[in-house]
């Protein structure tokens, strides 16, 4: 079954985001902190921190993530708030009690890339179930809330990158922060093929008579620009819109999200591009045949 629908059920997404936040915590308390790999993020603060003050890393991920929690309640309302307060708590727990227990990979490369997977699948479930596991999540989104003309990418690796640097300098090694980028890496990878799959861009076509409500969210929520075209139904000839939206993957998850919730009988199709031109993608050039 495909993983996001089975995400829409009630009881379905609070198993995921459970699942998924005790794999992120897992990869944490016994892979990442024991190498002393701050592979960026409140995370990666809470491995810093750790060294130094040995409390435990998931009391630090909890603590570090309150007072974004606050913030993020002003900004994307109660239930985002809860889902992501149950996703933290979860994840905060899970490394406090898989810290207890011997690591299984002593070699910091290999913990490099296991612990990035296995944190990147664990965040991807979490993301699927409709919470984040806060830290860079929520001042990510709090800053595209401001700028959001800035690139998501962007913004996580210059956060996440100052961390894996600050782990370098805190530890006192070169080594250290390289292996902590290779962590990084291999946990956007997995969390991108969690969630979009491993194309660049995709075309969304979305067969709706909610076209009215839809395209508004599209617009403001999702930061979607679409193309509204008139349609009609072969079988039943009804009336209809079908919304063209060319998008880079990591806003898939979000269009898809607010055309189920807008019109739960809608028709999305999501197709794979090679190339897209234009307003926001490659810019359009024009090349001389010689």
């Amino acid at each position: 079954m495909d993983i996001y629908r089975l995400a829409q059920g009630k009881w379905s997404r609070g198993v995921i985001l459970v699942c998924g936040s005790v794999l992120f915590g897992l990869a944490l308390g016994m892979i990442l902190s024991p190498n002393r790999l701050a592979a960026g993020g409140i995370a990666g603060i809470s491995v810093i921190l750790d060294s130094v003050f040995p409390l435990g890393v998931g009391t630090f991920t909890f603590v570090l993530n309150i007072p974004l929690l606050f913030c993020a309640y002003r900004v994307f309302g109660r239930r985002f708030v809860l889902s992501t307060a149950a996703a933290i708590a979860v994840c905060a727990l899970s490394a406090d009690c898989f810290a207890r227990l011997d690591t299984p990979i002593t070699d910091p490369l290999l913990a490099a890339v296991f612990g990035g997977a296995l944190m990147g699948l664990g965040c991807g479930a979490v993301f699927l179930s409709g919470a984040t596991t806060g830290g860079t999540d929520i001042v990510t989104k709090l800053i595209l809330r401001k700028k959001p003309h800035f690139s998501t990418g962007k913004v996580f690796l210059a956060i996440d990158g100052s961390v894996c640097i600050a782990g370098g300098i805190v530890f006192k090694s070169l080594s250290n922060a390289l292996y902590a980028f290779i962590g990084l890496f291999v946990f956007s990878k997995m969390l991108d093929a969690v969630l979009y799959g491993g194309n660049s861009a995709k075309l969304v076509l979305i067969v709706t008579q909610k076209a009215d409500a839809l395209l508004p969210q599209l617009l403001s929520s999702a930061n979607v620009g679409c193309t509204v075209i008139s349609a009609r139904a072969g079988y039943t000839g009804s009336q209809a819109s079908t919304l063209m939206c060319a998008i880079k993957k990591h806003r898939l998850h979000a269009v898809r999200t607010l055309a189920v919730r807008t019109d739960s009988e809608a028709f999305i199709l999501v197709l794979d591009t090679n190339e897209i031109y234009g307003n926001g993608f490659q810019p359009l050039e024009v090349r001389d045949k010689k």
